[in-house]
């Protein structure tokens, strides 16, 4: 096997990054080229990618608002899944969160996303009972 290599996005790998998202999840109606550019001038650090040679497998997007974190577009090639792909780019991704103090991370799963909610209650979410998500794209 490959040894893949895990590493914060760059700008030059947005149009890897939408090609990924297109054909890896479920899409997006804020997937653009000018809002993953603003989340890299924001904090880069907590967007990891994967790469097995030249080939994008997987990403993964932290935020961190200074009170709560977040987690959003975890996606792994549904050739790569069930390999310890997604569990690494969450304890990643937590140890970031962590650095800057996160105490508490959400993460946005898609409804009609298949695995997703058993793969997030398996490295240890739960449903949130306490606050019901509500969004509006600006």
């Amino acid at each position: 096997m490959t040894t893949l290599n895990y590493r914060t996005c760059t700008p030059n790998d947005i149009p890897d990054v939408l090609a990924f998202w297109g054909t890896a999840t479920l899409g997006g109606s804020t997937n653009d080229s000018e809002a993953i550019q603003t989340f890299l001038d924001h904090d880069a650090e907590l967007f990891i990618t994967v790469w097995d040679d030249d080939k994008l497998i997987g990403t993964a997007l932290a935020a961190w608002d200074g009170w709560r974190a977040h987690f959003a577009r975890l996606a792994v090639n549904p050739e790569y899944r069930r390999q310890g792909i997604g569990r690494e780019l969450v304890k990643r991704s937590k140890k970031l969160l962590k650095q800057r103090r996160a105490k508490r991370v959400y993460a946005d799963i898609l409804r009609d996303s298949p695995g997703a909610i058993d793969f997030w209650k398996s490295v240890g979410f739960t449903p949130n009972d306490v606050v019901d998500p509500y969004a509006k794209n600006l």
